[in-house]
């Protein structure tokens, strides 16, 4: 962790353009693209896809109820789908029941509520307040998790 901490620290500031294919810090950077690259070019580690046996994602890039509609056969081969394998999951199955990062939750009462939604008790308002499709998916991970034993 100390060699990666370096890497960060003393990595190029401050470019305003678009991605570049560098290992730099910068406003616009995809992070994983930007990190993979620093930990390929400074430590020689190789970045993987972050899917389980059934090819669903462990971290999402998007709000779990957003990305639970991305559906690849109807909507085409858009941005997100791009270097996915074939068989990727999709809508219902597009994300790992044991999830490592749901992100665009920024806000302190959004991060509250999903944790009152993966570890809250089973009912609250919080669960409650979710769409159908978005309760069948937290259920899952619940399940997974063993919250509700």
């Amino acid at each position: 962790l100390h060699d990666i901490a370096e890497v960060y620290r003393n990595m190029p500031k401050g470019f305003k353009g678009g991605e570049r294919g560098k290992c730099e810090d910068r406003a616009k950077a995809t992070e994983e693209a930007t990190t993979s690259l620093c930990l390929k070019r400074h430590l020689d580690v190789d970045a993987e896809a972050a899917r389980d046996d059934q090819l669903r994602e462990y971290v999402t890039i998007e709000k779990i109820k957003n990305v639970l509609t991305w559906n690849r056969t109807e909507q085409g081969e858009w941005w997100y789908w791009k270097g996915k394998p074939e068989g990727s999951g999709q809508m219902e199955e597009c994300c790992a029941i044991r999830p490592i990062g749901l992100h665009k939750y920024k806000l302190p009462t959004e991060i509250l509520e999903m944790e009152a939604q993966f570890f809250g008790e089973l009912g609250n308002k919080d669960y409650n307040r979710l769409d159908a499709r978005t309760k069948r998916y937290v259920d899952k991970v619940r399940k997974a998790m063993g919250t509700d034993l």
